[in-house]
């Protein structure tokens, strides 16, 4: 199994739920899908919690310490990259944690979204097709030592 095996699989489950809640809030009756919007928006955020905790502890690091400097700037650029999306989608998902508050502000949050998913499965697709390549084809040789 590869190395991003686990990550890739977060990956395609975090799409899905981004597509389902576009789906349900582009619907005609979109504010009345607020409580099934909530019930995926909380779903797509343990799956993100996890997803990125595990980018922190295992990828990231261990590709900011390959000798291989292209791989390990990749990581570098796309840790960067990724720190101002993780804690908007936090700020997001907070916001809109309730049907009541998605139903009650619907609009605004369809408007949002749109926007934040879209960048979001667009990092997605990037990790996939830049990032995890790397992160597979490297050798534990590859991995500098501490010390």
């Amino acid at each position: 199994m590869s190395r991003t095996a686990n990550l890739r699989r977060q990956h395609d489950a975090a799409i899905q739920l981004s597509d389902e809640i576009l789906s349900l809030s582009n619907a005609a009756d979109g504010p009345a899908n607020a409580a099934r919007i909530a019930m995926t928006l909380a779903k797509l955020t343990g799956v993100l919690r996890i997803h990125f905790a595990q980018e922190d502890r295992v990828i990231y690091p261990y590709m900011l310490q390959s000798a291989d400097r292209a791989a390990a700037r990749v990581a570098l650029a796309f840790q960067s990259e990724m720190g101002a999306l993780s804690p908007r989608f936090q700020d997001y998902a907070q916001r809109w944690s309730t049907a009541r508050a998605i139903a009650a502000g619907f609009i605004d949050f369809r408007s949002e979204s749109k926007w934040l998913l879209s960048a979001l499965v667009h990092r997605i697709r990037r990790e996939d097709a830049e990032l995890y390549p790397l992160a597979d084809a490297m050798q534990p040789a590859d991995v500098r030592r501490a010390g």
